[in-house]
């Protein structure tokens, strides 16, 4: 980053919802994730001094998202669904649920390109409290919003697939992405990696992430860090940003 550059930045913050920050919700707790949501509203702040866009994007499923658990007949939370187990399933006997709003038809093609998915908790549901802002985060801290996985028949990590996220940046003409948010070893490795293979030059705020589970943050934190995504925390990014006029 240089001082002539700017305005060529935004400020990213994904799914800082209850739906991860709320335990009693049961949903997809985050551990931590109050340091994480501290961290991401102090540096919106700096941001905002700085006339940085900042952009809130959150998920949030139909009850019959093709990822949930409860729309299966005889699955479980955190079980695998894979396109070999549903290839012999027919429209007379099969394995969804009563809830799904997807086809087979339209579970078989996920699937096929996919492989297989990892089945969830219900969480980030339309219209519900997971998909609302923790505190201290809030609407007017955010200069633009955006929602993904509405789509039922899909799963998507990145925030990049099936939203207007690359189009909004390019028509602000952001190059820069400083990005944080929960939970690290989904939506953040899938849409960092994303990001910088369309060449966005892409900043992940260490003290503002957190994962779900051990194996896989770090798994994913190993990845981004083979593809030389770079991390650099708040007081390094705040030096920085001390370069520049304030807006």
């Amino acid at each position: 980053m240089n001082r002539s550059n700017v305005k060529n930045i935004a400020c990213i913050s994904v799914d800082n919802t209850k739906t991860f920050e709320e335990k009693n919700l049961n949903e997809l707790y985050v551990n931590e994730w109050e340091k994480a949501a501290q961290a991401t509203k102090e540096l919106i702040e700096a941001c905002k001094y700085y006339g940085i866009t900042t952009i809130n994007i959150l998920e949030e499923h139909p009850l019959g998202h093709i990822s949930l658990a409860a729309n299966y007949k005889n699955k479980n939370v955190f079980d695998l669904i894979t396109y070999d187990e549903v290839q012999a399933w027919t429209e007379e006997d099969n394995g969804i649920g009563e809830r799904a709003e997807f086809t087979l038809s339209e579970l078989k093609k996920f699937l096929s390109e996919v492989g297989s998915q990892r089945l969830r908790p219900d969480h980030a549901i339309e219209k519900t409290e997971g998909v609302e802002l923790t505190q201290p985060l809030e609407e007017e801290d955010f200069d633009l919003k955006i929602i993904k996985g509405t789509n039922p028949a899909r799963e998507a990590y990145s925030w990049f697939d099936e939203t207007t996220l690359d189009e909004e940046l390019k028509k602000r003409e952001k190059k820069i992405l400083l990005m944080s948010w929960v939970a690290t070893d989904y939506c953040l490795g899938k849409t960092a990696l994303d990001a910088h293979k369309k060449w966005y030059d892409v900043y992940v705020i260490s003290e503002t992430i957190r994962g779900v589970a051990k194996e896989t943050t770090d798994a994913i934190l190993q990845t981004m860090q083979d593809e030389k995504i770079q991390f650099i925390t708040t007081k390094d990014l705040f030096a920085l940003l001390s370069k520049y006029p304030q807006k």
